[in-house]
């Protein structure tokens, strides 16, 4: 078994395949012990805390849940509350490198969801803010840290949609995931799109990004897609031909996201744009054209706009076990990274 313990959890590039199959395993053997899962000790006296500086249901509850279940305690203040300040400038308040070296004094693991631009080479604001505090805060901080949802990657959400992809096709080799943009007013960043599309590559997958012109991917997280791709022996495509890229699909993600200038819009603009798209919408008469596909969302999702109530209550919907494995895949992580290797080889 390889030892996991103390790795951080930024993004599931950055993990060998071989240690992700690890987790996928785990989370299969915590989902297989049914209510024995719930009162384990494998984490016993061990403290997680949780920094949600946006919303959250499924993540704070299943992240909760699965610390509690292990025999482990979660800390989930409202960062306005503490004296961190995310500006590192003087006045600004408490810094994050003081902030990490403290806290990692208190708590063994720290998870973070934070969203917010960062100006490219040329100064222009482009997502990746979440990402750039995830990744400082676990260079000052000599404990684990997850990043539980920027605007650029969700890595614990995409290993839960892998593991419901895993559990209903089996081998994914080959298989045609689509990652589609679908209208939505409201305004989602690219996180769970770039995730999946990069965690699909990984495990094989024919990958197909399809949206309107303009709502390009990142381009650093298409190039990373492009070599998982490569590496996997799928192939990774973009398309903005709705009909065409979910032909033959086995799985679509429909999910709206920003365009690449959000930082630069103002909320107004961004929302006249995507409307010009409205008709990009998972339906009933979508889904014929695929190979019986999978319809899976990290949710929420916004039934009438991105998908029809008839896919998404439909027989081939496999969102809510989508959100169920979360907490078994959060349980594998958390396990993986705080305990001891020998201590998992006999659940």
């Amino acid at each position: 078994m390889i030892d996991l313990k103390g790795r951080d959890v930024l993004n599931t590039h950055e993990w060998k395949k071989a240690e992700l199959d690890q987790i996928l395993d785990l989370a299969f053997r915590f989902k297989r012990m049914g209510e024995r899962a719930r009162s384990l000790q494998i984490l016993r006296g061990k403290t997680l805390l949780l920094l949600f500086f946006r919303a959250s249901t499924r993540t704070r509850i299943s992240f909760t849940a699965a610390m509690e279940q292990l025999g482990g305690y979660v800390q989930c203040p409202d960062p306005s509350d503490l004296r961190l300040s995310l500006e590192e400038r003087p006045g600004a308040g408490e810094s994050l490198k003081d902030t990490a070296k403290v806290v990692e004094r208190y708590v063994d693991c720290v998870g973070i969801r934070l969203s917010g631009p960062i100006p490219d080479k040329q100064g222009v604001p482009r997502p990746g803010f979440g990402d750039f505090i995830a990744r400082k805060f676990a260079e000052y901080a000599r404990i684990p840290v997850i990043n539980l949802a920027c605007d650029m990657q969700h890595p614990t959400q995409a290993m839960a949609d892998i593991m419901v992809m895993q559990e209903n096709l089996g081998d994914l080799t080959g298989k045609k995931f689509v990652a589609m943009w679908a209208y939505s007013p409201i305004v989602r960043h690219y996180t769970s799109t770039q995730a999946d599309a990069l965690i699909a590559a990984t495990y094989g997958m024919n990958v197909t990004v399809v949206h309107p012109e303009g709502y390009d991917l990142d381009p650093e997280t298409a190039e990373l897609i492009k070599a998982e791709s490569a590496r996997g022996g799928g192939r990774f495509e973009i398309s903005h031909d709705l009909k065409k890229a979910v032909e033959g699909a086995d799985v679509v993600f429909p999910r709206t996201w920003v365009s690449p200038d959000f930082y630069i819009h103002t909320r107004e603009e961004e929302l006249r744009l995507s409307a010009k798209h409205r008709d990009w919408r998972l339906t009933e008469e979508l889904m014929k054209l695929t190979n019986n596909a999978r319809f899976i969302h990290v949710m929420p999702f916004d039934r009438g706009n991105e998908v029809d109530d008839a896919v998404a209550d439909g027989p081939n919907s496999l969102v809510y076990d989508q959100a169920e494995n979360l907490l078994h895949v959060r349980k594998a992580f958390l396990a993986s990274i705080l305990a001891d290797a020998s201590e998992l080889e006999d659940l």
